[in-house]
């Protein structure tokens, strides 16, 4: 991908494992402790390009309850699965992303994005 930053050193390699439709797992390291589910709050810190490479978001942290809508669907589904201290770096479809809307002055419509997400916490559902 032309543009995109390389993944993080200790980032290994896939082969563009489909983690759910429309959503392509391009690199990933593994995290310690149980999987992330719906429910859980998580703290993760953000990094977005558009796929020609344009960055939409640097170094953003937030929490996010998994499943609960709070962040677009493309990272929802990617955090769900992941450990804490894990990263991934996926390619998320349009339709799982901003959509036709886009966002103004950022983020075309019908955009193809590509995130790195980093789970820094991890708060488990009762």
């Amino acid at each position: 991908m032309r543009g995109v930053p390389a993944p993080l050193t200790e980032i290994v390699r896939s082969k563009q494992h489909v983690l759910r439709s429309g959503i392509k797992l391009l690199s990933e390291t593994q995290g310690t402790g149980e999987p992330i589910k719906k429910g859980d709050t998580v703290k993760v810190r953000l990094n977005g390009w558009l796929n020609q490479g344009q960055e939409i978001q640097k170094n953003y942290l937030g929490e996010v309850v998994v499943g609960g809508r709070n962040i677009i669907p493309g990272i929802d589904y990617s955090i769900e699965g992941m450990r804490r201290g894990g990263k991934r770096k996926v390619k998320i479809s349009p339709h799982l992303g901003y959509r036709e809307a886009g966002v103004e002055n950022l983020v075309p419509p019908n955009a193809v994005l590509v995130y790195e997400i980093e789970v820094l916490e991890v708060k488990q559902a009762s």
